[in-house]
């Protein structure tokens, strides 16, 4: 019996489904052929998801398959309530990667070729794997009921979305599923797994604007703990740890650019160490809100440093291009920090490594958060995540499009750490660019855009101070032969 009141509906009128206004997902030509041979083959094994409200939540392109070839019904899961966008998005996300078979799941199976609902109390589980995906399912069925289904065999394996029958063993509900015959299994996992197009964020851009990026900005390079309610945090970053310190002396001078909360500066200030740090998004003491006058503040500070001391021995970039927007404010960051490292200084960055995300989905360790640690990239490995309320862009490097990105902006780019959570770099030997890229990029990173279009202004000081030292560094620049070849591509850094 099926608890929870999600009613499933084996032959659901196609005529009546109501796409949902945005679909994550895009389908080649290619890909679509195929989906239309394997539903020739095998028939809909796979419901869809309606919001109780009829809206298509997950499914669109199998229903546009189904319609090409003639069939005028749909299997279909109905959700017992209306859920919110981000829930929306969620339920098509997993249900697109849910064909998983990592662990190895037994139960009792029905009769070949026909939907039954098989009781939890049959489900064994003989090897748990892929905790993380386990535990995304896990979060979505004890929110909203057992949504999924799977495909079992007739010697009890299930062959299709095992970890969802876990989570329905160790959740206690009955599970929809589709018997096969087993000579038959091979052939229909192998047709409904693999590449089924790639997903698409840009429908989601209006939800996710610049300023949404504040909120990763209070836990940055934090790691909290009891003593935190003391006021007391625990700092941790590999690249201050492995990259920095190592070798800093109290006589270096320092920006740290994009610094979260300042933590590390802050930190590394009371230890006599000559540090400035930049964050447009800083946020006000345990609140969501933006600093405006700490930002103004900090632009100040570097504004007089530069304008005494000229431009910085070392630039700290750590945490800032994975939470960039889009591919112009990548551009923007780099090139300001291109611009801030003098002409024999050194550029130390991190960013999150996609190997070890990637890793990290089939390993055997769960998390306790909502924000899941699942990956859905798209096409430049961004990933779009719903944390604290907000949608957050997640940009993703390998260590090889790490070096190609920052060998735009420097000479000298030697990668480091590439195991680790982080992938590192150090940079070395600015590049000349364009004067007009410098221009553009100081106007966007040091008046940033924040809610209902505000921008402070009180940028115009920076920007004549740096574009002044990065003319005479660049002159000099070029006058030893280091030049940028042909500057940057017209428009290779936008989308």
């Amino acid at each position: 019996m099926n608890p929870l009141d999600v009613r499933f509906d084996p032959v659901f009128p196609l005529e009546k489904l109501r796409p949902a206004d945005y679909n994550p997902r895009r389908l080649s030509e290619e890909s679509f052929v195929r989906l239309q041979g394997s539903l020739r083959r095998h028939g809909g094994v796979k419901p869809v998801i309606l919001n109780a409200d009829g809206t298509l939540v997950a499914g669109h392109q199998r229903t546009k398959a189904l319609k090409a070839i003639g069939q005028t019904t749909t299997p279909a899961m109905i959700l017992p309530q209306k859920v919110r966008l981000q829930d929306e998005i969620k339920f098509n996300l997993l249900h697109n990667r849910v064909e998983t078979d990592s662990s190895v799941v037994y139960a009792e199976p029905g009769p070949i070729g026909q939907w039954c609902w098989i009781p939890w109390q049959t489900i064994e589980v003989e090897e748990s794997r892929n905790l993380p995906f386990q535990q995304a399912i896990g979060f979505m069925t004890a929110a909203h009921g057992p949504w999924g289904s799977v495909v079992i065999d007739d010697q009890g394996r299930v062959v299709l979305n095992a970890e969802y029958a876990a989570v329905a063993k160790a959740q206690r509900f009955d599970i929809l599923a589709w018997t096969v015959a087993s000579f038959d299994a091979g052939q229909l996992v192998e047709d409904l797994t693999g590449e089924y197009g790639v997903y698409d964020w840009t429908g989601l851009e209006e939800q996710a604007p610049v300023w949404n990026q504040h909120i990763v900005q209070p836990n940055r390079l934090r790691e909290h703990s009891s003593k935190a309610k003391a006021d007391k945090v625990r700092y941790k970053s590999e690249v201050w740890e492995r990259l920095v310190l190592p070798w800093l002396t109290t006589s270096h001078r320092v920006v740290d650019f994009g610094s979260g909360h300042g933590d590390y500066a802050r930190h590394l200030r009371g230890k006599g160490y000559r540090i400035d740090d930049y964050e447009p998004y800083r946020t006000l003491k345990g609140k969501y809100a933006v600093d405006i006058r700490t930002i103004v503040g900090q632009i100040r500070g570097i504004e007089r440093e530069l304008k005494e001391n000229g431009l910085f021995e070392v630039v700290v970039l750590d945490s800032v291009i994975n939470a960039t927007t889009s591919l112009d404010y990548q551009h923007w960051v780099l090139t300001t920090v291109n611009a801030l490292c003098a002409a024999d200084g050194q550029v130390c960055v991190g960013t999150r490594n996609l190997e070890r995300e990637l890793t990290y989905e089939k390993s055997e360790h769960s998390i306790s958060r909502d924000s899941t640690r699942l990956s859905f990239l798209d096409s430049e490995n961004v990933d779009m995540r719903f944390v604290r309320g907000k949608w957050q862009r997640i940009r993703y490097h390998t260590p090889e499009s790490l070096r190609g990105l920052l060998s735009r902006y420097f000479e000298d780019v030697q990668i480091s750490d590439t195991t680790r959570a982080t992938v590192k770099a150090v940079c070395k030997h600015p590049r000349v660019l364009p004067i007009e890229e410098y221009r553009l990029a100081f106007s966007e990173e040091f008046n940033m855009p924040y809610p209902d279009e505000f921008r402070h202004n009180k940028h115009s000081g920076i920007l004549a101070i740096l574009l002044e030292l990065i003319e005479d560094r660049n002159s000099n620049l070029e006058g030893q032969g280091n030049a940028f070849d042909g500057g940057l591509e017209q428009g290779s850094h936008r989308h």
